[in-house]
């Protein structure tokens, strides 16, 4: 007697789903996250620069909180000076110093004339929104003066509050949130997902 064999076989609906492989970021979030890094390291470089060149009185920021100076200094503005020598002053230059009447007080204005003495140059000084020179006689202490180089509009207003409580506590708080999120993007990864077999 002859038994008859069949041919083990899989219905249709049962055939086992081949493995998926995970698939990869895409690619606009790799180019998110390279450009994330790179700001953060351009950021570190520039303030350990910044704060290197404040520190060794070789550069000096401070901020414009008046519109004697506008257009060319918006109210709100952070001016950069170099410390230059005072034989390298002339008209037309941006220079900060104190006022001869209120010491404690800074001014950011313009040389309008310079006139040479005995104890060294006395300056002359202006505001470019102002019409008429300012009402004192500036003398350069010392061999220097700050000699503006660079200006960045309103951030004047970010540098002064810092020196505030509020601020300083406001500026801790915003920047352990930007670390913070951007530890989390870079880090993080979407969940791959499990390949899936079903057994015949």
């Amino acid at each position: 007697m002859q038994l008859a064999v069949r041919k083990a076989t899989t219905p249709p609906d049962e055939t086992p789903a081949a493995p998926q492989s995970p698939k990869r970021p895409h690619w606009a979030r790799r180019v998110l996250s390279a450009l994330l890094s790179l700001l953060v390291v351009l950021l570190a470089v520039g303030f350990a620069g910044a704060a290197y060149s404040v520190k060794s009185g070789k550069w000096e920021a401070s901020s414009v909180l008046s519109g004697s100076m506008e257009p060319k200094l918006p109210t709100g503005s952070v001016v950069i000076a170099q410390r230059e020598p005072v034989k390298a002053l002339k008209v037309g230059d941006i220079v900060i110093f104190h006022r001869p009447d209120e010491p404690e007080r800074q001014v950011v204005h313009r040389i309008v004339t310079i006139t040479p003495s005995k104890e060294g140059p006395v300056l002359e000084t202006k505001g470019d929104a102002n019409e008429t020179k300012d009402p004192w006689h500036v003398r350069p202490d010392g061999d220097t003066a700050w000699i503006v180089r660079h200006d960045v509009p309103y951030v004047g207003y970010v540098v002064t509050s810092i020196h505030t409580e509020t601020g300083f506590r406001v500026l801790l708080g915003a920047g352990a949130l930007l670390i913070v999120g951007g530890t989390v993007v870079l880090l993080w990864r979407p969940k791959k997902p499990t390949p899936q077999t079903t057994t015949p």
